[in-house]
């Protein structure tokens, strides 16, 4: 099987209806493959699609990732087809290797007239694309969705680089249409608990990915931890306070500490530990002004509206020359700040929600997150 020099766009897929169907499908069934509703035209030396006697789907995966625009290597010796470099499936196996783990099939991967067969639904899974199947008086059609709209919740710290990171996924995946809201990490995992259609979250804070796995509301086995980052105290660019540490904030100085909301912003939440650590949340009451999310503190310290303020390093970062960071909080003053992200589990486009959160772990998108400041895991 020789390279192909067309670029894959991965494919992955939610369960078949095939087997669910009341209408069973024969051995004999020719099935329909389509991408995005457009019937797949595959050359007659590619081999044909074909239902087996468990009634699966089986796709020439060279016919399927072509029609994809992907690239296929073939070696002979391990009998191995690699698409796209990373995904490889080995005749006689049933599971298929990514750079993201390993998919399970509940098959194996066969050699039938000398092209490599698997049910299409592993080989769009293994790719990132969802699929749909239809049973219609006994027609079948497997349908790979290229177009799909996703909606992720994420937290205000991030925007900058998901922003960027948003821009280099849309360049592999143009038909993939990403909607990213941005806000406090408590405030987006409430929107979540009263039915917001999220399909991924990213949180600042483990607590409130922990709050909605306890509820029930994460495809668990998609959480992961992705990032970390500080914790930093800013003064206005011009600001003549003499502040060189997290605790200068009872000097006279400072009228008003920006914070972000403890109970709906985690950067709030991690401020309040560190002043409580050095017994001083009681004393500061009279200074500290709540802030809706930490760009919202970033703002107010920027303007001059508020003398200091504590929000992460990158978001000081994004500050630039409007403001300066006098003190870093130590870490044992407050919980790890580590940015976990998970697929929701009544999300109708997990597959795809998942393969963009695969994207956030490569070495690419990890690149632009420590452009940024984070600290990747």
């Amino acid at each position: 099987m020789k390279l192909f020099k067309k670029a894959l766009v991965l494919s992955t897929v939610a369960a078949m209806i095939f087997g669910l169907s009341a209408i069973t499908a024969s051995a004999e069934t020719k099935p329909t493959l389509t991408i995005d509703g457009t019937p797949l035209t595959i050359a007659a030396d590619l081999g044909a699609p074909f239902i087996d006697a468990a009634n699966r789907t089986q796709a020439p995966i060279r016919a399927v990732s072509e029609g994809l625009g992907a690239q296929i290597a073939w070696d002979q010796a391990t009998q191995t087809a690699t698409i796209n470099g990373s995904i490889k499936v080995t005749v006689g196996s049933s599971q298929i290797s990514t750079a993201y783990g390993t998919i399970t099939m509940d098959t194996t991967a066969v050699n039938k007239d000398g092209r490599i067969y698997v049910p299409i639904r592993y080989v769009a899974n293994a790719l990132g694309y969802d699929i749909e199947g239809k049973n219609e008086n006994g027609a079948i059609t497997a349908n790979v969705i290229k177009k799909v709209d996703l909606t992720i919740s994420a937290a205000a710290s991030l925007k900058e680089a998901l922003d960027e990171a948003k821009a280099l996924y849309n360049a592999e995946k143009p038909n993939a249409t990403l909607t990213i809201s941005y806000g406090g990490s408590g405030a987006l995992q409430q929107q979540i608990e009263q039915g917001a259609p999220v399909d991924l979250f990213i949180s600042a804070a483990q607590s409130n990915m922990n709050a909605l796995k306890e509820k029930g509301l994460l495809a668990d086995s998609t959480i992961k931890n992705m990032l970390q980052n500080k914790l930093v105290l800013i003064v206005p660019a011009d600001s003549k306070a003499n502040l060189t540490s997290i605790t200068d904030v009872t000097k006279a100085d400072v009228k008003k500490l920006a914070l972000g909301e403890p109970t709906t912003v985690p950067a709030g939440k991690y401020a309040t530990q560190v002043y409580t650590y050095y017994n001083l949340i009681d004393s500061l009451k009279e200074k500290i002004v709540y802030a809706k999310d930490v760009r919202e503190v970033l703002t107010w310290v920027e303007s001059g509206n508020a003398d200091a303020g504590l929000v992460y390093s990158t978001d000081a970062k994004v500050g630039g020359d409007k403001i300066k960071i006098v003190a870093t909080a130590a870490e044992g003053s407050h919980d790890p700040i580590m940015y976990p992200a998970a697929v929701i589990k009544a999300s109708k486009h997990a597959v795809a929600a998942q393969d963009f959160l695969n994207f956030l772990t490569t070495d690419t998108a990890k690149a632009i997150f420590v452009k940024y400041g984070f600290s990747v895991m």
